[in-house]
């Protein structure tokens, strides 16, 4: 399985959990990209392909997704797995945290890709987010600035889920988010 990790970045956050990331799944064929200098076209060599961005501003996506978005359609994107991972702030937006991946999680659906991933919003300390999407968040949601010290069980129990998902739906079992 040829899988992609995909992020935009500002402040580096995202960029080193998409490391961690890597980390967890080591043994796969793995490449990790920036989308400020990705090719779009290239989507289509990777069968499993992971997306990732920090919240900015009133909980938007980081701005070189912002330009990267636009180029995604459905005939790249139709049946591919896809699963997300945002990070956001907590103590400073608690009314918006890590809402940015809901643009990613937007933009995929209309792709028609599938997307596993989903966590459960337990243990984040929150008032709203447009991350949670029938009552889960839409991915991996990363507290970096608050919640460091959580990162990497985060990230490995997720990627272990996602693998759980991944092999379930090729036996043909549907998952429930």
């Amino acid at each position: 399985m040829k899988i992609l990790i995909l992020y935009g970045t500002t402040t580096g956050n995202t960029a080193y959990v998409a490391e961690i990331i890597a980390s967890a799944i080591k043994g796969h064929n793995i490449d990790i990209k920036n989308v400020c200098s990705f090719d779009v076209e290239e989507l289509q060599t990777y069968d499993f392909i992971i997306m990732g961005t920090p919240t900015w501003a009133n909980g938007e996506i980081q701005k070189d997704w912002k330009n990267f978005l636009p180029k995604l359609n459905e005939q790249m994107l139709k049946n591919k797995i896809i699963a997300l991972f945002g990070l956001g702030d907590s103590a400073l937006f608690p009314d918006q945290f890590a809402s940015g991946i809901r643009e990613l999680y937007d933009k995929i659906i209309t792709c028609k890709a599938e997307i596993i991933g989903f966590c459960d919003i337990e243990g984040y300390k929150f008032n709203d987010s447009k991350a949670v999407v029938d009552g889960k968040f839409c991915g991996l949601i990363i507290d970096q600035d608050n919640e460091s010290n959580m990162t990497v069980d985060r990230v490995y129990n997720w990627t272990k889920n996602l693998f759980t998902e991944i092999d379930k739906r090729e036996r043909g079992i549907k998952s429930i988010n």
